[in-house]
């Protein structure tokens, strides 16, 4: 599934115009090595997740543009590399396959890898599904095996817009729909491919589940 293999193959061609307010930006710096990459839906590593383009091009030089799988199809984003941590910032809702980003905009889907990332409350993220489960078991599976889907998410209901992305294999005691974290066993080996953060809204159908007491 083209969603749940890294595409990261480098595009070629770039035309990232520095949006008006770059400047502004760019006085805060780059963080030198994301050593506190703290992810919510309002920053990642201390990018404004709301930033546009431009701006983050203008606060973090080193950045360069790239292609990532996005349900199925691949997307533009500016990618940021550090050790232990690499970012995407992603506009998914243009054309698919495109090989341009949108200065002017901000990213609608953000994506994260590395052993360094943290919630917001300051824990590190497992990169197992097990090691999550143990953290916390408030939290919904939402199951996906569809070749071009988004594969299957856990979301803790603490952080409902930080999707934890697994594949569209995993897992096997169900083959579609949400259930609850804690049906995951927490030996689970199975490895987060990567984490993803939608800025500007949450899914509703995920606040509501959690409202409810999510399900069994």
């Amino acid at each position: 599934m083209a969603a749940c293999r890294e595409q990261r193959t480098q595009v070629q061609h770039e035309r990232v115009p520095t949006a008006a307010g770059a400047t502004s930006a760019s006085r805060s710096g780059c963080p030198a090595r994301f050593a506190d990459a703290r992810i919510d839906a309002d920053s990642i590593a201390g990018l404004s997740t709301h930033a546009t383009i431009g701006e983050l091009r203008a606060q973090c030089p080193g950045t360069h543009m790239d292609s990532v799988g996005v349900g199925g199809t691949s997307a533009a984003a500016l990618r940021f590399d550090a050790p232990g941590v690499t970012l995407w910032a992603i506009q998914a809702d243009h054309d698919a396959y495109g090989d341009s980003l949108h200065g002017n905009e901000p990213a609608d889907l953000w994506a994260a890898t590395g052993d360094s990332l943290r919630f917001a409350d300051g824990r590190l993220i497992p990169m197992r599904v097990g090691s999550l489960r143990m953290l916390d078991s408030v939290g919904i599976v939402t199951i996906d095996h569809g070749d071009d889907g988004d594969g299957t998410q856990i979301i803790r209901c603490s952080f409902p817009r930080v999707s934890l992305v697994i594949d569209n294999m995993w897992p096997s005691f169900a083959d579609s729909g949400v259930v609850s974290l804690t049906r995951v066993s927490p030996h689970d080996t199975t490895r987060i491919w990567r984490v993803e953060v939608l800025p500007a809204r949450s899914d509703s159908s995920v606040v509501q589940q959690c409202r409810r007491g999510f399900p069994r």
